[in-house]
């Protein structure tokens, strides 16, 4: 967008809050004319071209055909017959404006609110034109102006504390604010922006406590829900978020906004039947919006709905083939299906100049992994670190393909070289740990959880490995265990880190409370082959041989990566 377009655009969002881009709704009488008159429609030729009024109802019926260019004629030729009229030069000003003339509109602006005495219109869009274009002391000091003028201007006082906490000035913003409320008690609109500065400054009980106020006087406002749901988001009220969403849809059905915000908060929650109910209707609501017909799609796709999760992202690039987020869900459900080459075959649809280019090479090279093709995929990603040898993450996804084969070497001199770009890259260091943890280096890999956890103390996958390592060792079982409970404090559904914490138990000779938490690993990761494994070893210390046998089984049946070793435990049992 052009630079005198784009500051244009800016400045017309700004002037639509204090309304002054309108030229349709002028008075007459601030031409000396009856208000009525302006109703009359326009006889042909009853008016001399020299009468002002003339130019004015001219330039009206053009602007009701969106002809602004004739409309400014007719208003330019009406200003030559009187050169100082404050409404005249507003108009033009206005105008040339919303032609994207941002200079000329400042300059007449400026003519017009040099009037004597002072044009109200005129000086709000002087703030607005200024405050459009970056100039925010010179904006304040108009609406400062527009205010000394007439102390009740209430859009005014609005977009005067507006721009003061635009620009940090909170305490500013907040008695501006306040003085519309001493002016104005019964409106709402006052707290609603009191509130919406103490969001600013993430005060969010004082920002809840004005919007409850902005309620209070109007109980359907719907901008002050919205936000007021949007607080207890973040504050970790989601029952509440939900109730303030649901109020909005109670009286405005079709509210966009109301049913996002649901359909989002649904989401994170894994509620995907609720979540999909409120994007279908966003679907109906705005058929052409793109991005709740991909969220419907990514529902199905973590339900497990596959074909449905294709028909979707399908169609949508049935029509708008160069939608890459589309493409890219299009292939992760290929590939969660089992069908790799589709999905390496959509990947590589996604062209170089998309955000998404990067992460689609990985995925290409992850779906050939499972096809055991590991030559090919880690060439796609050594022609991708050859466009952009400074992206750290090539280099890890380099090494995983090199540690599935077991080239444990060749994995570790992949990720050193990331490491080198940036050393602080935990994901690099935890690789570099496991792999080392692999090749038997056990102090090495138990150094590099170190070095992230100096980084990130509380990285959760780095806690858990040391916690769990000297478990299994069976050594400092008292730092184990801390390490590993701060980890699941940090993360308290994590089946993997319950098991860590059961297995502390158990090396520590406390078997009944070890059994209670294995079992609670069990329900949040029902299938791991080593979390059996662990509830076998845990039954058999409570000689319980039946249920130890069963969990083994489970074990064996999951594909434990040491099958031999769980089926010497069951020979064991015979």
């Amino acid at each position: 967008m052009p630079g005198s377009v784009q500051r244009c655009t800016c400045i017309l969002l700004f002037l639509l809050i204090s309304g002054c881009t309108s030229a349709l709704s002028r008075p007459a009488q601030l031409l000396g004319i009856h208000p009525d008159a302006a109703k009359v429609p326009v006889p042909a030729i009853s008016y001399e071209r020299s009468d002002t009024y003339y130019g004015y109802l001219l330039a009206q019926q053009y602007l009701r055909v969106n002809r602004i260019d004739k409309a400014i004629e007719a208003y330019e030729e009406a200003l030559e017959r009187d050169p100082r009229s404050p409404f005249l030069l507003t108009e033009l000003a206005t105008l040339y404006l919303r032609q994207g003339d941002a200079e000329k509109s400042l300059r007449l602006a400026q003519e017009a609110s040099a009037a004597v005495p002072p044009y109200e219109p005129a000086l709000m869009l002087l703030g607005g034109l200024y405050a459009g274009l970056g100039q925010m002391d010179k904006a304040i000091e108009a609406y400062q102006r527009v205010i000394k003028e007439n102390p009740k201007n209430e859009k005014a006082y609005l977009l005067l504390g507006t721009l003061y906490a635009q620009e940090g000035r909170f305490t500013k913003a907040l008695d501006t604010l306040d003085r519309l409320t001493g002016l104005f008690p019964g409106t709402p609109i006052a707290p609603y922006y009191k509130a919406r500065v103490f969001l600013d400054m993430k005060l969010y009980d004082q920002a809840e406590t004005a919007y409850k106020q902005a309620l209070k006087l109007d109980p359907l406002f719907e901008s002050a829900l919205l936000d007021l749901g949007y607080i207890y988001e973040v504050t970790e009220r989601p029952r509440k978020a939900e109730e303030m969403y649901l109020q909005v849809l109670s009286f405005n059905p079709s509210s966009i906004e109301a049913h996002s915000r649901l359909g989002n908060l649904f989401m994170r929650e894994d509620n995907y039947g609720e979540a999909l109910d409120h994007f279908k209707e966003l679907s109906r609501i705005n058929k052409s919006d793109l991005d709740n017909q991909l969220k419907i799609g990514i529902i199905n796709l973590r339900q497990g709905s596959y074909d449905d999760a294709i028909q979707t992202f399908t169609h949508l690039l049935q029509e708008h083939p160069q939608y890459d987020q589309a493409l890219y869900y299009l292939g992760s459900t290929y590939d969660e299906k089992g069908a790799h080459d589709q999905a390496i075959l959509t990947f590589r649809l996604i062209p170089q100049k998309s955000s998404l280019w990067n992460m689609a090479q990985i995925r290409v090279a992850v779906a050939l992994g499972k096809t055991k093709d590991y030559q090919t995929a880690i060439e796609v990603l050594n022609n991708a670190i050859g466009l952009y040898p400074q992206l750290p993450e090539f280099y890890l996804y380099v090494a995983m393909l090199y540690e599935q084969q077991a080239q444990y070497e060749k994995a570790l001199e992949a990720l050193q070289k990331g490491v080198d770009i940036d050393p602080e890259d935990v994901e690099l260091l935890f690789r570099q740990g496991v792999i080392l943890d692999k090749m038997k280096q056990k102090n090495e890999a138990l150094a590099a959880m170190r070095k992230i956890l100096n980084i990130d103390p509380d990285n959760v996958d780095a806690l858990n490995y040391m916690g769990y390592s000297y478990a299994d060792e069976g050594i400092r079982l008292g730092e184990a265990k801390r390490l590993i409970e701060k980890a699941l404090k940090l993360k308290p559904d994590d089946g993997y880190i319950m098991d860590s914490l059961g297995w502390v138990y158990f090396k520590m000779g406390q078997h009944t409370k070890a059994l209670e938490i294995i079992l609670k690993a069990i329900q949040l990761v029902p299938r791991d082959p080593v979390i059996h494994e662990h509830l076998g070893d845990i039954y058999m210390s409570l000689g319980n041989t039946s249920k130890a046998r069963e969990a083994y089984e489970k074990a064996l049946a999951f594909k434990h990566e040491e099958p031999e070793k769980i089926q010497e435990k069951l020979n064991k049992l015979e």
